[in-house]
């Protein structure tokens, strides 16, 4: 458990940094078009996604059969792909359409973060298991 929370600062601490980034500089977003709010449920979303996705690999790279890791990784990635479109019908009903794309941009370019993060943290751990 130590380790699991070892491995997830980073995302602990990208998580902190956007939120504050979007209240430090919330007039000039909003100013540039951007959606606070949407922005601040994006990443808290694409934050708890990516612990649970975390968890679930965690889980798959501590069994003794491979098979059981790339199973975990697939069932993550499904995860948070079919939370991710319905996180954005439930926007898209709730805006009647309206996209807000900067907002929408800036999301995506952090679920990339959120990922690329998650899969360096799991790289490291795995190279130090089948290493040790």
């Amino acid at each position: 458990m130590k380790e699991i929370y070892n491995k997830s600062v980073p995302v602990i601490v990208l998580f902190i940094l956007v939120n504050s980034l979007a209240f430090i500089f919330k007039t000039f977003l909003h100013d540039h078009g951007f959606g606070i709010k949407f922005l601040l449920a994006a990443n808290l979303l694409l934050f708890c996604l990516s612990q649970l996705a975390f968890f679930i690999q965690m889980r798959g790279l501590k069994s003794v059969n491979i098979n059981a890791f790339i199973r975990s990784v697939y069932a993550s990635l499904l995860i948070k792909i079919f939370i991710v479109i319905i996180a954005l019908a439930i926007y898209l009903f709730m805006t009647k359409g309206k996209i807000n794309r900067p907002s929408l941009f800036t999301s995506m370019a952090l679920y990339i973060l959120y990922t690329f993060i998650e899969v360096r943290q799991l790289m490291k751990i795995s190279r130090r298991k089948t290493n040790g």
